[in-house]
């Protein structure tokens, strides 16, 4: 555990991870800022705690290019034969850049924190569920994203099969199939699937005991499955 914490710490440290992060969360800051302008100036609808909302909206899109660069970043520049085979183990590899990805979704959450109490919407009660909520949505999502990468090596293909099944197209599906299918085992099916549960709780602020637990056993399958799939890889 020490030597994935090392190397974890190695990967947040790079001055691009770091300055991608944060001129990320300050861009989205700023569109939630501008937003919010907008409608209070235009529609007379803007509410002080639609900037906090606003920027929650955009921060799967953050974790999804995050996750999808990460590993694929080193197939592309061909630093892939020198992290996979050096000191640390390949599972070891993986370990420490799914720990770097969750270190983004802590920073993002503080953001989100920092912004609720600039907007007076912030409740002392709901940050250990955001905080959960930020940690089990990246873990699920960075884990099925550094599945697809050690299939794919390639940042687009990972980034856009991140994108169909866990954003607006699947979850329209789903509801639609909810809603309109007959059948009991769909309806007990579609809602124990991560690409259900992701962002519909994320959004919401919140997941279930079930639902998060569900989540943390699919984000433990992905990640297990990508171990034994770089450890058969050629590199």
């Amino acid at each position: 555990m020490e030597r994935v914490l090392s190397y974890s710490i190695l990967e947040i440290k790079k001055k691009k991870f770091m300055r991608d992060l944060f001129t990320s969360l300050i861009a989205f800051t700023a569109y939630a800022v501008l937003v919010y302008l907008v409608s209070f100036n235009l529609a007379k609808t803007g509410d002080l705690q639609d900037i906090p909302r606003n920027f929650l909206m955009l921060i799967p899109y953050l974790i999804l290019v995050l996750s999808s660069y990460s590993l694929n970043q080193e197939f592309s520049n061909h630093t892939d034969k020198v992290i996979f085979t050096g000191v640390f183990t390949r599972s070891e590899v993986l370990a420490s850049k799914l720990l770097s990805l969750i270190f983004t979704s802590l920073i993002s959450f503080l953001f989100y924190e920092v912004l609720e109490v600039i907007t007076g919407s912030f409740e002392v009660k709901l940050i250990i569920p955001h905080l959960l909520t930020f940690i089990i949505y990246s873990f699920v999502i960075s884990s099925f994203i550094l599945m697809v990468s050690t299939m794919t090596s390639n940042f687009i293909v990972t980034g856009v099969i991140g994108y169909v099944l866990y954003f607006d197209l699947i979850l329209a599906l789903f509801s639609n199939a909810l809603e309109s299918t007959n059948s009991e085992l769909m309806r007990k099916v579609i809602p124990e699937l991560p690409f259900y549960i992701a962002n519909t709780g994320f959004v919401r602020g919140s997941y279930s005991l079930h639902q998060g637990l569900v989540m943390l056993m699919w984000g433990l399958l992905f990640f297990v499955i990508s171990c034994v799939i770089i450890n058969k890889k050629a590199i």
